[in-house]
């Protein structure tokens, strides 16, 4: 670089070259002074793992019906980590705009749920992660029950349908039984062996009254039918009907372990004075060394 008139290159600012690190100094200097102005803002966290298993569900009327119906766990995840941030959980975290305050984060590849809440001190930001807590678990758990209801009330209507329809079925082979005659005929071995070859149970082919002993084992089937579906059906109206009940079943389909429960920070998250002062001074540098040679430029010094 020439000078033909002797002076040192000035930055944009005007300053000499060799103030452009005092100027990145002194900016930087201002920004740490001004960020210790700033109110200070901690962050509380917990680290949650949970998974929807069905493996401890102990009424196995129902155990089939709660299997169909629950979500996963990175589905319910991903819907709790939405929902924070819109307006959904204002009443319960006692904040207008949860999302100024509060933070949620789902990894699906570890299963693992961060819950964030910040606050002006330490013990502030402990409260309110303490309470996103308490309202993830209860979000999760209304969740199940609700996806549980609704899959319970489903195959409910379905076993009713079935419970008539068997007893229906029922109700005709008895009439069938009735009218059907007390001796046969048909008892002979030839018979038999023709039954056989068209692949009647033997019990009934060899019996003295094959239509009676073939009505008799559908009676039987279909009773027995009838009693597993009033079963099922009286154990799910049972369930609809006891939302403790099924609070507690859909409790033990729920497995949440708290890996990292909410604790008082021992330093602020906001602000940062010496990360906010490093970048200001670099900045500062940058700008005052482009300055200088744009002006360097502009004035034809460079060579």
């Amino acid at each position: 670089m020439s000078n033909p008139e002797g002076r040192p290159p000035r930055n944009v600012l005007g300053l000499p070259d060799r103030f452009v690190f005092i100027y990145a100094a002194a900016v930087a200097l201002v920004t740490f002074i001004v960020s210790q102005l700033y109110p200070r803002v901690y962050e509380s966290q917990a680290l949650v793992s949970f998974s929807v298993s069905t493996q401890q569900v102990s009424s196995p009327q129902v155990t089939l019906q709660l299997l169909s119906g629950l979500p996963g766990s990175p589905a319910l995840a991903q819907a709790f980590v939405q929902r924070l941030e819109t307006r959904a959980f204002s009443g319960s975290l006692d904040e207008p705009d949860p999302s100024r305050f509060f933070e949620a984060r789902f990894e699906e590849k570890r299963g693992l749920l961060t819950l964030k809440a910040r606050g002006s001190t330490p013990a502030g930001a402990k409260q309110r992660a303490d309470k996103l807590l308490a309202v993830a678990e209860s979000y999760l758990q209304e969740r199940l029950v609700t996806a549980a209801k609704t899959s319970v009330a489903s195959s409910l209507e379905q076993a009713r349908l079935d419970l008539t329809t068997g007893e229906q079925i029922l109700r005709d082979t008895r009439e069938m039984l009735k009218s059907a005659p007390a001796r046969s005929d048909n008892a002979s071995p030839a018979v038999a062996a023709g039954l056989e070859t068209l692949k009647t149970d033997p019990a009934v082919a060899r019996s003295s009254n094959p239509a009676i002993t073939y009505l008799s084992l559908q009676e039987a089937q279909f009773a027995t039918q009838v009693a597993s579906a009033r079963a099922r059906t009286q154990a799910m109206e049972g369930v609809l009907k006891d939302p403790v009940s099924l609070s507690r079943l859909v409790g033990q389909a729920l497995q949440v372990q708290v890996l990292a429960p909410p604790a008082e920070p021992v330093r602020p998250s906001l602000p940062k004075p010496a990360l906010w002062a490093l970048i200001a001074g670099f900045a500062a540098f940058a700008v005052g060394s482009i300055g200088t040679f744009l002006r360097a430029e502009a004035a034809g010094d460079l060579s």
